[in-house]
Formats: C-alpha cells, structure tokens, sequence
C-alpha cells in the first residue's frame, strides 16, 4: 500500500484559490495554509514550530514553486530570502 500525500493544488479560477489533494507523490515544499507563507522542507523556522507542536496542522505541501504562487502563497523569509526580497519588491 503506498502513502499519499496532501497536495495543495491551484484551482484555475485566477483568485488564488486552491484546494487539497492526495497524490502518492511527495511535495517537494511545504507551506503555512493560515500565513500564506511557502519554503523548503528543511526550513529551520518551519522545524521549530513543528517541534514545538505548532503548524503541523495547517501544514500543506506543494509539487513546484509554481502551485504555491498561484495558491497565493509568499516566499519565506527565513529558508528563501532572495525570493523574499523579490516578492517584497514587487509588493
């Protein structure tokens, strides 16, 4: 029996929403459903809330950076900096 994963994938209607699905391919990015805030798996803000018990349920995951943009979600400041001085830029 495989694992499936919950997926965060962009609904194509152009208003930044997005829906959950279950794929038996892992996401490749993990987000903050109620921050709207996207990065690595590895993020070290992201590992100490989870440690702390916090996040992890409203924790979703993304197949490509692309499906986080389009779901509305930013890039973190802590694990992508240089994203997030370019989105902050363009805000």
């Amino acid at each position: 029996m495989s694992k499936n994963y919950k997926i965060a994938k962009p609904i194509p209607s152009g208003h930044k929403a997005w829906s959950i699905i279950e794929s038996a391919v892992p996401g490749t990015l993990g987000g903050n459903a109620p921050a709207k805030v996207y990065g690595r798996l590895d993020c070290p803000t992201a590992l100490r809330f989870l440690a702390k018990g916090k996040y992890a349920p409203s924790r979703v995951f993304f197949h490509t950076e692309g499906d986080a943009i389009a779901c509305g979600f930013r890039p973190c400041f802590s694990c992508l900096p240089e994203k997030y001085r370019a989105w902050k830029a363009s805000q």
